[in-house]
C-alpha cells in the first residue's frame, strides 16, 4: 500500500503542541479524536473510549463506556469515585459501588501503547500524518493534566506525546507504510 506524504508544516521550534497551541492542525493527534480502533475483537471510536474501558472487567461498564457519544463522557464515566464530587459526579464507578481494576496504574501506560498504536496502524491516512511530523517533538500541553500533558506548571512528564513518538519510530521501523 502506497500512502501519499501529506504536506504537514511542522512550527519553527519543532515542538508540536497538540492540546493547546497546535490543536487546529494537529488535533488528529488526541485521544479524543475520532479514529475507529480494533482492539482485541472489539471496536470503539476513540483511543479514549478504549483505553478508559479498560479501567474494570465488568462488561456493564465496558457497555456504558462503548455507548458514550463522545470522549469526554467517556473519561467522565471513568472518573474513580473517591475522587472529588466536580470530577466524579458522572462517574459509572461511584454510580455503581464499584472500583477500578486494582492494578490500573500499573497497565495504564501500556494499554494507551498499545490503543495509540492501533490507531496509526488501522488508520493509514492517520499514519502519514504522523509519519510527516519528522522528528518534531509532540506534547500534550494540556495545563490540567500533569501525566499524560505537560501539567498546570509546563513540567509534566507528557506521557502521551512520549507514546505518541514511540508510535512514531516504531511505524517507521516497521516498514509497515510507504511514503510516495
Amino acid at each position: 500500500m502506497v500512502i501519499h506524504t501529506p504536506d504537514v508544516v511542522v512550527p519553527p521550534d519543532n515542538r508540536i503542541l497538540y492540546f493547546g497551541r497546535d490543536r487546529a492542525r494537529f488535533g488528529f493527534l488526541s485521544h479524543f479524536y475520532h479514529s475507529p480502533i480494533t482492539l482485541d475483537g472489539e471496536g470503539w471510536p476513540t483511543v479514549e473510549h478504549h483505553y478508559q474501558a479498560q479501567k474494570s472487567a465488568d462488561p456493564r461498564y465496558g457497555a456504558a463506556i462503548r455507548a458514550a457519544v463522545h470522549p469526554g463522557l467517556a473519561k467522565r464515566l471513568a472518573a474513580p469515585p473517591a475522587a472529588p464530587r466536580r470530577i466524579s459526579r458522572d462517574s459509572w464507578f461511584r454510580r455503581h459501588g464499584e472500583q477500578p481494576r486494582p492494578d490500573w496504574h500499573e497497565v495504564k501506560l501500556d494499554i494507551m501503547r498499545r490503543a495509540d498504536h492501533a490507531k496509526f496502524a488501522q488508520n493509514p491516512d492517520l499514519a502519514a500524518l504522523l509519519l510527516a511530523t519528522g522528528d518534531a517533538e509532540l506534547v500534550e500541553d494540556s495545563p490540567g493534566e500533569p501525566f499524560w500533558g505537560t501539567g498546570p506548571d509546563g513540567a509534566g512528564l507528557n506521557w502521551a506525546g512520549r507514546v505518541l513518538m514511540e508510535v512514531r519510530s516504531q511505524l517507521r521501523s516497521d516498514g509497515g507504510l510507504q511514503r510516495a
